[in-house]
Formats: C-alpha cells, structure tokens, sequence
C-alpha cells in the first residue's frame, strides 16, 4: 500500500520545531529562517555559507533543502541546488546526498511526491542518487512508484543512467525498483495500487 507522502514531508509538522534563534548562530538562523518559511534569508545564508549546505537543521535531521522539497518550493529548490552545484564535486554530491532520520534525502522527498521538476533539478547533481536507499530499503525510484507518480517514475528512469541507452537503463533501473527487504518490485506496487499501465512498467522491471 502507499504511503501517504506527506507523513514524509517535515517542513513546519508537529515533530519538527524550529530551533530557538539565540544570537547569530548561523545554523539555527538557517533553521528558523527554513522552518518559518523565510525563503530569500535561506539562499542568501546558503550563498555565504557552503559548510552549511549539508547541515541537518530540524530535529527530524532534515537540511534547509529537504524542507524546501517538504514545502514544494520549486523555485526555492532550485536555487539552493544551483549554489550547491557551484561548489566542487565532491561537496555538492555530499550536499544532495545527506538523508533525514528516515534515511531520506532531498530527492526521495521530491519522488513521493510526484514533483517532476524537483526530481530533475536534484537527479541532474548526482543522478546517482536515484539509487539511494532509505531505511525501508526503497530508491527514489521506488517511491514515485510506490505513490503512483507516473511523470517522476519516467523522469527518473530517463535519469537512471546520464546519456546512456536504453538497455543500460532498463538494466540499473531493475536493481533500483527492488525494495530489497521484501523484494517487492516496482511492478508489485503498481499493480497493487492500481498505477500506471502495463507497457510503461514492465520494460523497467
């Protein structure tokens, strides 16, 4: 059964409080500002302070990104993603790569969902990270699937694997698609939520 995305969303919910702005610490600033909203304060603080992209900011250890991508912020996104990308190499995947309590990272958040512009703007920094799993073992991949989000789903497959060919992506996509604690595939999901159509998932899974 799918899970209602929102349950994974943390921007401003009951469990997450913004921390007390004592002084100018500029990490619970990042928070207050993320948690009350203040979007223009977060980019300009994300402009100054790239040690502060990947800092866990809630008390569900979200970043100022996953609550963004909580809020359904697009264009915040993609500003905070476009400073992280100005970055090296190796801190900008660290940045996108940083997972929440639930071992979530920004673009599973984006894939439950369904917000296809998101997925890309995050995918297209590491598209490693359609990989990644959480602690229920799913991928982003997985969850667009499991939350019945067709356009992130194709998104997302079409990501799998950067300029490659099809059969590559049909390939790394069927690793992606397990959820390895249950081995239930992208296939089972779809079929039992009553999602997508049959030529659209089989080729993948």
């Amino acid at each position: 059964m799918a899970r209602n995305p929102a349950a994974m969303q943390t921007a401003s919910r009951s469990n997450t409080k913004p921390a007390t702005n004592n002084g100018t610490d500029p990490k619970k600033m990042l928070s207050n500002y993320a948690l009350k909203g203040v979007w223009p304060e977060v980019v300009d603080i994300y402009k100054r302070r790239q040690d502060l992209h990947d800092a866990k900011i809630t008390r569900t250890q979200d970043t100022a990104l996953h609550v963004a991508v909580s809020s359904g912020k697009e264009d915040v996104v993609w500003e905070l993603v476009d400073i992280i990308s100005k970055t090296d190499d190796a801190a900008k995947k660290k940045a996108v790569n940083v997972k929440n309590e639930r071992g979530n990272t920004p673009l599973h958040l984006a894939a439950a969902l369904g917000n296809v512009r998101m997925c890309k703007i995050i995918a297209d920094v590491d598209n490693g990270l359609i990989g990644v799993r959480n602690k229920e073992n799913e991928t982003p991949f997985f969850l667009a699937a499991l939350n019945g989000n067709k356009d992130a789903f194709l998104c997302l497959h079409e990501l799998t694997v950067s300029g490659g060919i099809e059969n590559d992506k049909t390939e790394k996509g069927y690793d992606y698609c397990r959820r390895s604690h249950d081995g239930q595939t992208i296939l089972h999901v779809a079929i039992e939520g009553e999602y997508f159509g049959e030529k659209i998932v089989q080729p993948v899974c």
